[in-house]
């Protein structure tokens, strides 16, 4: 059996799984705040919009990939939802470009059982599109350490910490009442989503440890690359934990909480990159997505 180290797949597409599940998750954050946590229209509308923006700035990089933009159109075609993750994402990722203006829309005219349930809509399309960058590489039956339940979930959880990242970001710099509560559950909830992710990929190796060839393969160039060792595990995921915890019991510690919402997406983006490179082509089986 011949094992190969796929080259198909680089960081256009790593840059677009991230900008994705991170334009996700920052629509579902930023309605969530400003339908549950008093934060405020303007807030909902100008951060729902920034996570649009960072989705549709991640499309760009799927384009630049297929060489041939316009073959970006053959994702919509209908037919393809059937065998195809691209179709079904497109499907999603629509979604959040419908139902994110027209939440912003009723939010800005004050509407508000419209703004409710375009907000709400909104946010299952944002979790929907954190899902699908797992659910595209996961379809790949060929590369068996990315066709695992695993991915899916570790790639969902991974989407929301960063996305709690950024809202950390944004709301560091907000001096009201409700920016400090809100800043302290979305604070609260990273420091679970990093747990959990640890757990991940704890199981995820233990997969690999008692899987084939191709995924012992997969995760021996993982474990001797330090990009994945330090770089990810302990800057992108230790380091933030240790610090979103300790600042957590402080008072005044935004700053710290802040610099590691920086530490979280690059390690975010990382994770994305490696789990990509490090897939191994298991021959005859081919790519699918």
């Amino acid at each position: 059996m011949d094992l190969v180290q796929q080259t198909l797949w680089g960081w256009n597409i790593a840059i677009y799984l991230f900008l994705g599940g991170l334009g996700g998750a920052t629509v579902a954050l930023a309605i969530l705040g400003e339908l549950r946590f008093n934060m405020g229209k303007w807030f909902g509308i100008i951060v729902s919009i920034l996570g649009m923006a960072i989705l549709a700035f991640g499309l760009i990089f799927l384009i630049i990939d297929l060489i041939n933009p316009f073959r970006f159109l053959l994702a919509f075609w209908i037919k393809g939802i059937g065998h195809s993750w691209i179709a079904r994402g497109m499907i999603v990722i629509t979604g959040v470009f419908i139902f994110g203006p027209l939440y912003a829309l009723a939010t800005f005219f004050d509407w508000p059982r419209f703004k409710k349930w375009m907000g709400y809509i909104a946010m299952f399309c944002g979790f929907g599109v954190t899902t699908y960058t797992g659910l595209l590489l996961n379809a790949n039956v060929g590369i068996p350490f990315w066709h695992t339940p695993a991915l899916p979930v570790l790639f969902t959880v991974s989407a929301f910490s960063t996305g709690c990242a950024l809202i950390m970001l944004i709301l560091a710099a907000m001096k009201s009442e409700e920016a400090h509560h809100f800043f302290h559950f979305i604070e609260g909830f990273d420091i679970f989503l990093i747990s959990l992710e640890l757990l991940l990929i704890f199981a995820y190796f233990d997969f690999a440890r008692l899987g084939n060839a191709a995924v012992m393969k997969s995760a021996h160039l993982l474990l001797n690359n330090p990009l994945f060792t330090i770089g990810f595990v302990i800057l992108g995921l230790v380091s933030p934990l240790i610090l979103e915890a300790y600042a957590s019991t402080k008072e005044h510690s935004k700053g710290l909480a802040a610099f590691a919402s920086v530490l979280v997406l690059i390690g975010g983006f990382l994770l994305r990159y490696l789990i990509v490179w490090a897939g191994v082509f298991q021959y005859p089986h081919g790519i699918a997505g």
